[in-house]
């Protein structure tokens, strides 16, 4: 070979970024990529997608996954401090637009799942109420309160955030006080499909209540602290309910009063999604039963989908399994018929094996599980677009993605995902 040659091979295998550079590129870009969805007046836009599908509206349950995603990396020490001064000015809209959204009238109360972009109430056909969006509102909010705290900002805080008195005034404090009183109604899923009760929706109102009796009693609120951890034990008795005899499996949901008619396994991400959502040492899952379910799940789309046959991209990199929502799912991100996977879904599984491999039950599969989320991670890089682009889907058997673009929770997924194994000193470090 001729030294021309050599040399000019050597700088394009240079030029490659290894696969830890490309996830440390990926997250600054999905941080781009939900700040970019993040509008002046404090509503999140979930997509640009304005047809097919059309996601140009405000979620409660997006913006606040997104935005306690957001304060994760305020609180990262790597962070910027013109990116954390930035962050950090936009919540101030986030507290106001979300004050506003509580007041508007609605249809199911604070249970409503979504409004237009400048804060009207959506009367469209839904999935309504879905009360999760209360539960996780609450466990954002008290991040910020936290960082406000923290920063001598306790009078903003009860004045804007917990009120300890009755009628509840302040965000958090009337999101808690819906929570302890309405979390053994049946709402709908994550999904927007089904009503029942849901291992997602009382696994966050568990936390969220928790969390709300420590920040009562921070504020002077005994009462309501008492009061919120009574419900909270009364919802640790109902999920017990979702536990299967061996304790192997997670179900995602009982006493359906609207099932789908095509759903008849109890495996769903969404338990996957409930366990990296609410995760800390004071407040989880049962997490054997929740992984049995992830390799139940794992199982399922690695026969399911035909682009899990490749198991390598193109410089040998070993790819995970790309994971969807549910095994019967048939939604295909613009319609019905095959279904495919999520991004959103598949890291959800890199994040979950990453806070797993640190806890000293799983000591002994510290390293499978970390190379397994490394695959995760991978698979995702492999399929999305090549400006690091993440819609919501890629297609089942192609690998082309799908869906909405520039979907905020699936770059919101990158960003805890990647700070979850970077503790843990997984290759997504930089």
């Amino acid at each position: 070979m001729k030294p021309a040659w050599s040399a000019l091979i050597f700088l394009l295998l240079w030029s490659i970024p290894t696969h830890a550079q490309m996830s440390e590129r990926q997250y600054a870009r999905s941080l781009r990529g939900v700040l970019s969805n993040v509008l002046e007046n404090g509503a999140l836009l979930a997509s640009p997608s304005g047809q097919e599908p059309n996601y140009r509206f405000h979620w409660v349950r997006d913006s606040a996954l997104t935005w306690k995603a957001l304060l994760g990396v305020v609180n990262a020490s790597d962070t910027p401090s013109d990116v954390r001064a930035n962050i950090l000015a936009n919540a101030e809209n986030w507290v106001s637009f979300e004050t506003r959204l509580q007041a508007t009238p609605k249809l199911t109360g604070l249970g409503e799942p979504r409004f237009e972009l400048d804060g009207r109430a959506n009367f469209d056909p839904w999935g309504r109420p879905q009360n999760d969006g209360p539960a996780l509102r609450a466990l954002a909010m008290m991040d910020l309160a936290t960082l406000w705290m923290d920063a001598g900002r306790t009078i903003d805080v009860e004045t804007k955030l917990y009120g300890g008195r009755l009628p509840a005034r302040g965000l958090i404090k009337q999101d808690l006080e819906f929570v302890a009183h309405h979390w053994n109604d049946q709402s709908f899923d994550l999904w927007e499909e089904e009503k029942g009760l849901h291992f997602y929706t009382l696994q966050a109102q568990k936390t969220a209540l928790e969390k709300g009796a420590v920040l009562a009693l921070r504020l002077g609120d005994p009462g309501a602290a008492s009061f919120y951890l009574e419900q909270a034990g009364k919802i640790g008795a109902v999920l017990k309910r979702f536990v299967s005899l061996d304790g192997k499996l997670l179900s995602y949901a009982i006493e359906r009063s609207s099932p789908l008619a095509h759903k008849n396994s109890p495996l769903d991400i969404a338990v996957i999604l409930s366990a990296i959502q609410t995760w800390d040492r004071g407040f989880r899952v049962p997490l054997r039963a929740a992984y049995g379910t992830l390799l139940e799940l794992t199982a399922d789309a690695g026969r399911r989908y035909r682009i899990n046959s490749v198991r390598t991209d193109g410089r040998g990199i070993g790819l995970g399994v790309a994971l969807g929502r549910y095994p019967e799912d048939i939604y295909t991100g613009t319609g019905f018929g095959e279904a495919n996977p999520w991004f959103l879904s598949t890291l959800a599984a890199a994040e979950f094996l990453c806070r797993l491999s640190a806890e000293p039950a799983f000591a002994r599969s510290r390293t499978n599980l970390l190379e397994l989320a490394d695959r995760q991670f991978a698979r995702v890089h492999h399929h999305m677009l090549p400006d690091g682009g993440l819609p919501e889907q890629f297609d089942r058997n192609n690998g082309y993605v799908r869906g909405a673009r520039d979907l905020t929770w699936s770059y919101a997924s990158y960003l805890t995902a990647y700070r979850a194994c970077l503790e843990v000193g997984s290759t997504p470090a930089p």
